[in-house]
């Protein structure tokens, strides 16, 4: 049934090509939910036992003589979890969204196979090939924002990423003579070091970590937002998940430790997610495009999935795959938010935006708990996360490390009251909007659900990412459905809401006992004065961080973008220059190859 399953998608790919928007979407919703019934079959596997459909969870595919190995694990299947949810919710959101099919829904449903297929692959070749099928079909996606920064950002850092994790792979292939994974615990010294290096290089494009992040505020910030929903929230695990395979499972920090054992390596990567974390929130606060502002706080809150794979430790990495589930979803539901907003009003700068909570209710309370759980509110599961993460640096001592977490977490406050007040709250500035359409609520309160469960059961989690940190030879933390229990504290969700809703007995009692008066937007907005008045000064939905920003952007200046054009700019002259060497014209090429037989005649005379 493996085979039908990809052989349904491509068939569906090649079906939604052809048919109108709306008969797209739903062909394309009912297929995506065939790989998670064979994620639900598996389940299984590893102690969830919820449906019995007989999904072989192995398969060998023969293509031109070389046989590509398919099959589950344990790691593959909690990305899958992760993952592939968030597709049927999209295409269900994209039901109203587009108003014509140029070919969103097929290239969507090729990515989605393309995902599915790089979570099963068990050689590198599988891997790379599926990899390659999701570069291109995504790189297609972003071509349809006729952007030329996008695009060229998206094809110039994909095809880096490509040479990286091929390099990798071909290192590895020499040295063992074998493409299946599993192989590559038989590496080690020089060749070992270069081909893990490689590939996790190539896999941190697409995990955005700086300074290979440059690409994304360009994509984030173009393309339609049901795209760039799945690549924020989904494709970017992609790359957490080759780390994790490549690291941790396949014993990668074995083998880059054996060729320089005073160097930690692990350490490295959690300063490059450290200084991800720090510099995207600051960027962030700047933004005045909800997008981008979107875009950098996507890069920021990855960066904690790679200071828990930096740090290394079980507690560490059990905090960094909460995270990694955790923004899936939030970072989903506010892209899809920001996609709500533009089709209503057609604005994306915060500056133009503002009371869209009273037009837009339902929007704005989905909104609300995504950006709760991306601030790490205690009662939310995304503080859960974090929480390990910070522990787990306290723990090993990494001085450096957890100041920045800290910074970054308070950075993640200014921006989220950014959202809030400047889009949702405030002066309410379009009479004339109207809530969403309900297929595209009804997809952000479905992204919304498994925030909310593991609010009040982070066991859950736990449980469900055990199998995969148990094969990778580590041992899950203590814990119960509603409780989380470390060296140093105890986490429980029950006692935190509890807490919460004595805190609230005061304040409620306080709110019903005074008098209360009503005002007009402007009055509770701008203290009365009209917003005219207020455009260069500082608001929430204008220059609010007006001091922050004179301080810290001249230190955010160039920026890595600045050095990445540079290089552009490099290959652009160097291509520009062969191409005036290579013409087209047969007489300069005739000319070319005198030339050549001459210098091959005179090296021969004087030598």
């Amino acid at each position: 049934m493996l085979d039908i399953i990809f052989a349904e998608l491509i068939v569906a790919a090649i079906i939604t090509f052809f048919v109108r928007e709306k008969l797209a979407a739903i062909i394309a919703f009912f297929m995506s939910l065939l790989p998670l019934l064979a994620l639900l079959d598996w389940a299984s596997n590893y102690g969830f036992a919820i449906i019995n459909l007989g999904i072989e969870s192995h398969m060998k595919i023969y293509l031109a003589g070389v046989t590509l190995h398919l099959a589950i694990t344990p790691l593959s299947w909690f990305f899958a979890l992760m993952i592939l949810p968030l597709f049927p919710v999209i295409m269900l959101f994209s039901y109203s969204f587009f108003k014509e099919n140029d070919g969103f829904f097929a290239l969507m449903l090729l990515s989605l196979l393309a995902t599915f297929g790089i979570l099963l692959s068990r050689d590198m070749l599988s891997l790379f090939l599926f990899w390659e099928m999701m570069s291109w079909s995504s790189f297609l996606l972003v071509y349809r924002s006729k952007d030329r920064n996008a695009i060229m950002s998206y094809l110039i850092f994909s095809v880096f990423a490509a040479f990286a994790i091929l390099f990798g792979i071909i290192i590895l292939w020499h040295e063992n003579s074998s493409l299946l994974l599993s192989d590559i615990l038989n590496i080690s010294g020089k060749p070992g070091f270069i081909a893990i290096a490689s590939l996790i290089t190539g896999f941190a494009v697409k995990a955005v970590i700086m300074p290979l992040h440059a690409w994304a505020p360009f994509v984030y910030s173009k393309c339609d937002e049901s795209f760039v929903a799945f690549l924020a929230g989904g494709l970017s695990k992609l790359g957490y998940y080759g780390m994790f395979l490549f690291l941790f499972s396949l014993k990668g920090v074995d083998i880059l430790q054996s060729y320089m054992t005073n160097v930690s390596w692990n350490y490295l990567l959690a300063v490059f997610g450290a200084l991800s974390a720090f510099f995207a929130t600051l960027i962030a606060i700047l933004q005045d495009d909800l997008r981008k502002l979107l875009a950098y706080s996507s890069i920021g809150q990855l960066g904690y999935i790679a200071i828990g794979f930096g740090i290394g430790t079980p507690l560490a990495i059990t905090g960094a795959l909460f995270q990694a589930f955790n923004h899936a979803f939030f970072k989903a539901i506010l892209f899809l938010t920001a996609g709500i907003v533009a089709y209503r009003t057609g604005k994306w700068k915060i500056s133009e935006l503002g009371g869209l909570a009273y037009k837009m209710p339902f929007t704005f309370m989905a909104a609300l708990f995504a950006i709760f759980a991306l601030a790490a509110i205690p009662i939310t599961s995304g503080f859960a996360a974090k929480w390990l993460i910070y522990e787990a640096a306290i723990q090993q001592k990494y001085v450096f490390i957890a100041p920045i977490m800290l910074i970054a977490g308070v950075g993640a406050f200014l921006y989220s009251f950014r959202i809030l007040y400047g889009v949702f709250l405030g002066e309410n500035r379009h009479d004339n909007v109207e809530e969403a359409p309900k297929s595209m609520i009804a997809a952000l309160f479905i992204l919304v659900m498994p925030l909310m469960i593991f609010v009040v059961f982070p066991g859950y989690m736990l449980d469900l990412m055990k199998p995969a940190l148990q094969a990778a030879g580590m041992e899950s933390i203590a814990h119960t459905k509603f409780a989380i229990e470390t060296s140093l504290a105890k986490y429980n969700s029950i006692a935190v809401l509890i807490t919460l809703m004595v805190a609230m007995i005061p304040a409620f009692i306080i709110y019903k006992a005074r008098k209360h008066r009503v005002t007009s937007f402007e009055d509770n907005y701008l203290a009365g004065e009209p917003y005219e008045l207020h455009k260069p000064s500082m608001h929430a939905a204008n220059n609010f961080y007006k001091p922050l920003k004179k301080v810290v952007l001249p230190y955010l200046e160039p920026g890595a973008t600045h050095y990445f054009e540079k290089i552009y700019n490099g290959i652009k002259c160097a291509s520009n220059a062969v191409r005036r060497v290579y013409t087209g014209y047969v007489q300069d090429y005739a000319i070319y190859v005198v030339l050549f037989l001459l210098f091959i005649v005179g090296w021969l005379i004087w030598i």
